[in-house]
């Protein structure tokens, strides 16, 4: 992986009238020449940004390579990859769905361990901005009152949510394994172009929610040119080039690129949990997961959970050709979702939610290693000439699951782990931030009825108060004990902090 020349530096000695330097002749050689139609029209500010851009983008792909990775994309949007699809074996999967209480508690004890010996750290992928949800803020400070929309009968944002989490867990681990002093679950945030400092600024107002800045680490994924058909970049002005983000699978260079697997590798941390910043129910830094990782010695563990149905809309994680992935609903087909296997199972039915881990040296090695597998996605780009038809490219996080030596599955509750926000409350469609709320409504009123609060059942539809119990005082429903004089069962909403 050897330095490219910057083309940024050798834009530096041009000025209008002075013969092209080379890099002029190197991108129309690329058929990328228009990018400087402009250039003697540009203020000193403006070359200066399109300078900056060209050597970021030259960095992370290289000019020479963007028509050829373009073409690749789309030769391999129309082939059908190949290789018999089949389920994953049952030995590869482990179960933490409330099945098998001996050996989540098992893990959990594993997992304390591990987080008592600063072995661990949680990543969010935090990089995009809340518009489907009708906000111009970036997903994570949903429910925060900058946003001006509350979430939470608290007021709390995701973000202050999963930092929250992380609080939990060290108290818990330190107490497992009787510390004096708090370990630390190392938290990264992956961000984006337009979410970075939003997101930076919005963590150090609120300063950090309790979490030592130390141990928060922000790293940006890279942009990504869009592209006309044939393969030249778009300009969104005459000194900028259309982009967007390079997808979720830009975390393996960013972690790279930004230096945060250096800085993990030297504090000793051994797997990192990555999900998935609009999953109000995510077990931020679980230390079941972490004592799976660690048991089955597994370079990748993703969590599952079944399918609502066979005809439920959601990729499923299978073997291809022998080798582990991720199959989109539209690949598999109506006939094969149906499958079933002896036990009356759906075959496919590991949904794909987003939550996956690893182990360091995965993320150090052949996830580095691993060449990005780009998707396309057709969409109208707004350039200098006004919206045209263009392509996007993006990488997909699952792709890299087949570099995985040892891969293995750990189902889990849909239930109690997973409720994701798409779409705005008003928009008529699922997965918005109501849904969120009642699930994680229905979840906090389960926890406090085991402890003895008499709340009323909920209703037909699964609906009753809202109730929110503070991530700080309870990870998973544990530690309520001593609540129940302290809770109001009448009250609506139910808040317990």
């Amino acid at each position: 992986k050897g330095a490219r020349p910057s083309f940024a530096r050798q834009v530096l000695s041009f000025t209008p009238g002075m013969a092209k330097p080379p890099i002029f002749e190197r991108l129309a050689s690329s058929g990328q020449g228009h990018v400087f139609d402009h250039w003697e029209a540009l203020s000193d500010d403006e070359r200066a940004a399109l300078e900056r851009q060209i050597d970021e983008i030259d960095s992370s792909i290289g000019f020479d390579k963007l028509k050829s990775t373009l073409l690749g994309a789309l030769k391999a949007h129309e082939e059908q990859r190949k290789g018999t699809i089949e389920g994953p074996p049952q030995e590869w999967v482990g179960f933490a769905d409330g099945s098998d209480i001996a050996a989540e508690q098992r893990w959990e004890r594993l997992g304390l361990d591990l987080v008592a010996q600063n072995a661990c750290a949680a990543c969010v992928l935090a990089g995009g901005m809340g518009t489907r949800l009708g906000s111009a803020f970036p997903k994570g400070m949903l429910g925060a009152p900058e946003v001006g929309e509350k979430f939470l009968p608290s007021g709390k944002s995701l973000f202050q949510v999963y930092s929250e989490r992380i609080l939990t867990m060290q108290r818990r681990a330190r107490e497992h394994a009787g510390l004096t002093d708090q370990p630390t679950i190392w938290f990264l945030v992956m961000t984006g172009e337009a979410t970075h400092k939003l997101i930076t600024d919005f963590f150090e107002r609120h300063a950090f929610f309790g979490l030592k800045q130390e141990q928060v680490i922000f790293f940006q994924q890279a942009m990504m040119p869009c592209f006309a058909e044939d393969g030249s970049v778009l300009m969104e002005t005459k000194g900028k080039i259309a982009t967007s983000p390079d997808g979720n699978a830009g975390i393996y260079p960013a972690l790279r690129r930004s230096g945060t697997l250096d800085r993990l590798k030297a504090a000793g941390v051994r797997w990192v949990q990555v999900f998935s910043v609009d999953n109000v129910l995510v077990r931020v830094a679980d230390p079941v997961w972490y004592g799976y990782c660690q048991e089955s010695n597994a370079d990748v563990v993703v969590k599952t959970v079944p399918k609502r149905n066979w005809s439920e809309a959601v990729g499923v994680v299978t073997l291809r050709g022998g080798v582990p992935g991720v199959i989109e609903y539209s690949e598999i087909g109506d006939e094969r979702a149906q499958e079933t296997l002896p036990s009356g199972q759906l075959k496919y039915n590991a949904a794909n939610i987003c939550l996956q881990a690893y182990s360091l040296d995965f993320l150090c090695g052949p996830a580095q290693d691993f060449p990005t597998i780009w998707h396309i996605a057709r969409k109208a780009i707004p350039t200098v000439d006004g919206k045209v038809p263009g392509i996007k490219l993006e990488g997909f996080i699952f792709d890299v699951f087949e570099a995985a030596k040892i891969f293995r599955l750990l189902q889990v509750d849909r239930s109690a782990e997973f409720s994701a926000i798409k779409n705005a409350s008003d928009s008529g469609k699922p997965d918005t931030p109501q849904t969120a709320l009642e699930s994680i409504s229905r979840l906090h009123r389960s926890w406090l009825r085991a402890v003895g609060i008499s709340i009323p059942a909920d209703d037909e539809k699964g609906g009753g108060p809202t109730c929110e119990v503070s991530p700080l005082l309870s990870f998973r429903g544990e530690g309520l004990e001593g609540f129940p004089r302290k809770v109001d069962p009448s009250a609506d909403p139910i808040v317990v902090q």
